[in-house]
């Protein structure tokens, strides 16, 4: 979140501004204050308004804040019913591409799913209908320049709203109607199956859309590349997570641990990764004080590596994990957090182990082989993978 700002709260939610979002703002401002065009009669924009230059950018301005709010209601909307299904909901980040709701996890089952997906394009089709309302009747009694350009804003709001809940109905993640198509597929096959016919036709929906802006418009090539991502993302995350099921975080974990302590130097760390052939470490001095990565290194000029110390550069706030943490939620864990391994520690804090998204990977590379191979869900099938806990590692 070091990208965003946060502005306020709603339903106890944290909202916040991403930096895209302070760049199309004003493109929407400028758009709405200078460019007018009919469409099935409204009036999209204040170029052709009777009103002067300044009074066109405050009615663009008003509009963009109007559109946006919309958009917040349309993320509002999900995350109210979520919530009352149990969902944790960690903030609502407004961005380049309208808004996202960020919770803990998605729904399972497929009733639940589909109210949530479905509760975003029906706040914006409701305020939509509201708006389009309200331009009717502004347009009978309100007369002037002035009133004219209220019925404007009326019914651009209900316009773009309108559209809003159109494109998020597409069948394709992450938009809603990819969710929807999941939740109605999930009724007839597993959550995982369902998962993947929704993505694959979030695909090709992608690559036809590319195709069109091709010839048309380069930002639906934007708009596709980020649906073709999205939608991949998407699939591999719910494959993971449900290749994980059963399964806890010390059937996983490393427990052969290599660390480094605080006082060695960044030269020093270098080499050690270079022999090890790995880019993170656990910092440890009497204790687990912080991990280090390569990514930290980068922060550090050549000729001061010799001189600067791991302390100076490494995390001291450590995600770390139980032995008997289930797998899914470390792997969402790390997902969520945007990190590429966990600390695992035991009940007193004594590290134990380290797990990464290899990890994660391997143990699903091994699921999907087990599930074609063998026979899966014998009992004491999960015994295989079964370890006892390593003795605590000895710190340098």
């Amino acid at each position: 979140m070091s990208l965003s700002l946060k502005i306020g709260k709603a339903l106890g939610i944290p909202i916040y501004l991403h930096f895209t979002f302070l760049i199309i703002l004003p493109l929407f401002i400028f758009f709405f204050s200078t460019e007018s065009a009919e469409i099935f009669g409204v009036t999209l924009g204040f170029g052709g308004a009777d009103i002067s230059d300044g009074a066109k950018i405050v009615f663009g301005t008003v509009a963009a804040v109007m559109f946006f709010a919309a958009v917040l209601a349309h993320e509002l909307a999900h995350s109210y019913v979520a919530i009352r299904y149990g969902v944790k909901i960690k903030h609502i980040t407004l961005m380049l591409f309208g808004g996202v709701a960020s919770m803990e996890e998605i729904p399972r089952k497929p009733l639940e799913e589909l109210k949530m997906a479905f509760a975003g394009p029906m706040a914006s089709l409701v305020i939509g209908l509201v708006s389009f309302g309200g331009m009717m009747l502004a347009d009978l009694l309100v007369i002037g320049s002035l009133g004219d350009s209220i019925v404007i804003l009326l019914g651009l709001t209900g316009f773009y709203n309108i559209l809003l809940a159109g494109f998020n109905l597409l069948p394709a993640f992450p938009m809603d109607g990819g969710r929807v198509l999941r939740s109605f597929l999930a009724t007839r096959m597993s959550y995982v199956d369902a998962t993947k016919m929704a993505t694959s036709v979030a695909k090709v929906l992608a690559i036809g859309m590319a195709a069109v802006g091709f010839f048309s418009n380069f930002f639906l090539i934007l708009i596709a590349i980020f649906i073709y991502f999205a939608a991949r993302e998407e699939e591999r995350a719910t494959v993971i997570g449900e290749s994980l099921g059963g399964l806890a975080v010390r059937q996983l974990m490393s427990d052969a641990i290599q660390v480094v302590h605080p006082s060695m130097t960044v030269q020093q760390l270098l080499d050690m990764m270079m022999a090890t052939n790995r880019t993170g470490f656990p910092v440890v001095d009497y204790g687990l004080v912080g991990i280090v990565t390569l990514s930290d290194t980068r922060r550090v000029p050549k000729d001061r590596a010799p001189s600067t110390l791991i302390r100076d550069i490494m995390t001291r706030e450590v995600v770390t994990v139980r032995p008997d943490t289930p797998a899914s939620d470390a792997f969402r864990m790390m997902s969520q957090k945007d990190i590429g391994r966990l600390i695992v520690v035991d009940d007193q804090r004594n590290l134990v182990g380290i797990v990464t998204k290899k990890d994660f990977v391997r143990m699903v590379d091994i699921m999907e082989a087990r599930k074609r191979g063998t026979a899966w869900g014998q009992p004491g099938w999960d015994q295989q993978f079964a370890r006892p806990p390593p003795p605590p590692p000895a710190y340098p």
